[in-house]
């Protein structure tokens, strides 16, 4: 009979409600260790579930931050961009008006340079036409003397403007080359804390994710631990069933018997377990002959306590299915067969499944509380 954790707290209500049998069940574990088992299991199990919630919390706590921290990561990598974006617009159109403004600078010292050259010519000629004017002066120089004071003003007047001049476009360009280094040095100090920043923000990205790193490696080695615990659970679990199996097996045999004796039938073989390689298990299989002279097929499912879906389970499982109903009769199992449940102990929902499923229930002293009814295993279904 194949043992479930169910079947487990069905044995603990048993004993619950059956005090007397705890000895002669410890008796047969006739070990100090394994009567030890269980409550070092509840400790361990105890302080693995601790262990699993308190990871599970600070897993999702990393989670959280890990997601706030990508996206804020995301953020300022877009504000990065756009800044980096927008300086370099920035600095496309300071350069486009940078080379224009020289390009005018230069277009003025070459005006400046022509008007130089021109005025220098003029001046020349003037001067040459001065030197003999002052030739010509210099025989009337008495009379001439007020028209010559007067045009040398004039002529110093002008080349006194054009210093002045030249000295605004000279101070003109070189506000402007400054202000232009300014910028300069802005967008390079403003370049150097942008990666600054970027450096830094790398670095404790690369910092979570190590930590992540690690807080998973701690997980699977936790996780580890929980999966080994299960294994010894699960084969202190088959210890169990394998020496309660057998007793409730026995006492089903026994319950089994005396009913068909009840009935004024008789078993014509005797009870044994089969296993439908791999689709479940007949806890009990006997031909019988029933008060009517008929013979039929008994078969039975046992269990510490029966459940509403242990009715439901042995029909769907055994009773209905193609697969199970063939090897049973590969086995030289056929037509009719009396379905059973038994049980020690029982559930008040069972009744109700057992007599609409119209599978017997047989229950430890209380006998037979639903009969069952005469199945055909060919066809899955109650005859009648």
């Amino acid at each position: 009979m194949a043992w479930t954790v169910e079947d487990l707290r069905d044995l603990a209500e048993l004993l619950r409600a059956h005090p007397e049998w705890r000895e002669p069940l410890w008796a047969l574990l006739a070990s100090e260790e394994v009567r030890r088992m269980p409550e070092r299991m509840e400790r361990s199990f105890q302080r693995a579930a601790r262990l699993i919630l308190a990871l599970y919390r600070a897993q999702r706590q990393h989670y959280k931050e890990f997601i706030a921290h990508r996206a804020e990561t995301d953020r300022r990598f877009a504000e990065l961009a756009e800044a980096i974006r927008n300086l370099s617009e920035s600095f496309a159109i300071h350069r486009a008006e940078t080379d224009r403004r020289f390009a005018e600078l230069a277009e003025a010292q070459r005006r400046t340079e022509e008007s130089l050259a021109a005025h220098r010519a003029e001046t020349d000629r003037r001067f040459a036409e001065l030197a003999e004017a002052v030739r010509r002066l210099s025989e009337s120089f008495a009379a001439h003397r007020q028209e010559f004071l007067e045009y040398r003003a004039e002529t110093d007047r002008r080349f006194a403007e054009l210093a002045e001049a030249q000295r605004r476009t000279e101070e003109s360009l070189a506000a402007h080359r400054a202000e232009t280094d300014r910028r300069f040095a802005e967008l390079a100090e403003a370049q150097r804390r942008h990666y600054e920043e970027f450096v830094a923000h790398r670095a404790e990205t690369d910092r979570r994710f190590a930590e992540l790193a690690e807080a998973q490696r701690r997980t699977e080695e936790i996780l580890q631990q929980v999966l080994l615990r299960q294994e010894q659970f699960q084969r202190t679990l088959d210890h169990f069933g394998q020496i309660i199996g057998p007793i409730t097996e026995e006492h089903m045999v026994q319950a089994l018997q005396e009913w068909i004796a009840q009935q004024g039938g008789t078993l014509l073989t005797p009870v044994v377990s089969i296993t439908l390689d791999g689709l479940g298990e007949v806890d009990g299989l006997a031909r019988a002959r029933l008060p009517d002279g008929r013979e039929a097929w008994l078969l039975v499912s046992a269990k510490a306590k029966v459940w509403a879906r242990s009715i439901t389970e042995f029909v769907e499982r055994i009773l209905r299915h193609p697969e199970a109903r063939e090897r049973l009769q590969a086995q030289g199992v056929g037509d009719p067969v009396l379905p059973v449940v038994f049980g020690r102990a029982l559930d008040h929902r069972a009744l109700e499944a057992a007599q609409r499923a119209r599978v017997g229930l047989l229950i430890g002293r209380q006998g037979m509380l639903v009969p069952p009814a005469l199945w055909s295993l060919s066809e899955g279904k109650p005859l009648g």
